[in-house]
């Protein structure tokens, strides 16, 4: 029989549904560490406020602070996944061999963010951040620029093993942060525990036993746990502040997904390779945001 272009276009429709399906009813996980920008442009530069300011009393009149120039910059990348579909196969209606993958597509546009911003916790004690230290590290100013002996600095990370005493220390260390003025920047109430699968247990035990060595557990509940499979160490873990509106990772968007499709029968693809192509595209980087809000131990000891 042959092959009419309303065919295809039907088939066509089919798949994108499912893709659109799929992308919609993802529930990816880096929205709850980090948080979503736009971009207008092929990169973006961030400058930060030093530390949350937070609200003072007005003495007169306002105290102007203004956004530090100590920024960077998170360049867009293209990604991309496409898929080929024989001609034949749709002449033929043999199309269900193809709806997982078109399925799989839809979902994993929608989870790639969340393998972005594992590979930054995965660097992160060794990457860079705005104050031009690792993400991770010793003796951070608040502002970079302040090179006074007086400039503001905090610690975000340690060495000790996933236990009571150093998930105590680290929530310790979030709770005592402040801005570059040195007001409380009051974190610790909404905590996250990221750790590898190898921590799984470990995480799990320590936020929901009721007892913990024959005691009462006064860590349960402290923080939500969350298992990211793509984490590189099995002994690095971390806590993150996820009770504000900034978080300390950013996904950056430019374009978000989009579908396209070469799929006209007499487009030189089709002709020559007897394909249908179908494609989805965005332009999006992810990039390290306000270090204040994190935690991270190589759990090396």
């Amino acid at each position: 029989m042959n092959l009419t272009q309303s065919k295809v276009d039907a088939s066509s429709k089919g798949f994108q549904k499912l893709q659109l399906k799929a992308y919609e009813g993802a529930k990816p996980e880096w929205r709850m560490y980090a948080m979503e920008t736009t971009s207008t442009g092929a990169s973006e530069t961030y400058d930060f406020l030093n530390g949350l300011p937070g609200m003072k009393e007005m003495g007169g009149e306002a105290a102007i602070r203004n956004i530090s120039t100590s920024g960077f910059t998170i360049v867009n990348k293209e990604f991309e996944a496409t898929v080929g579909v024989k001609v034949a196969d749709v002449e033929r209606d043999k199309l269900g061999i193809y709806s997982n993958e078109f399925s799989e597509m839809g979902s994993d546009a929608a989870f790639h963010p969340d393998e972005l911003c594992a590979e930054l916790l995965n660097k992160g004690f060794v990457n860079k951040d705005y104050t031009n230290k690792a993400f991770f590290a010793e003796d951070k100013k608040l502002n970079p620029e302040d090179n006074s002996n007086k400039a503001r600095k905090f610690t975000n990370k340690g060495t000790a093993a996933l236990d009571g005493p150093s998930f105590s220390a680290a929530r310790t260390s979030l709770r005592k942060r402040t801005n570059a003025e040195g007001k409380n920047l009051k974190l610790g109430k909404k905590l996250l525990l990221i750790v590898p699968p190898a921590l799984e247990e470990v995480a799990n035990k320590l936020m929901t036993a009721e007892e913990l060595n024959g005691s009462t557990n006064t860590l349960r509940n402290a923080a939500e746990v969350l298992v990211i499979n793509e984490l590189s160490s099995d002994t690095a873990w971390f806590l993150i502040e996820v009770g504000k509106n900034v978080k300390p990772l950013i996904v950056q968007y430019e374009v978000k997904p989009m579908w396209a499709q070469v799929t006209n029968l007499n487009d030189s693809h089709v002709v020559l390779k007897k394909t249908f192509l179908y494609q989805v595209y965005d332009r999006k980087n992810v990039g390290y945001g306000m270090p204040q809000l994190a935690y991270g131990s190589t759990g090396a000891g």
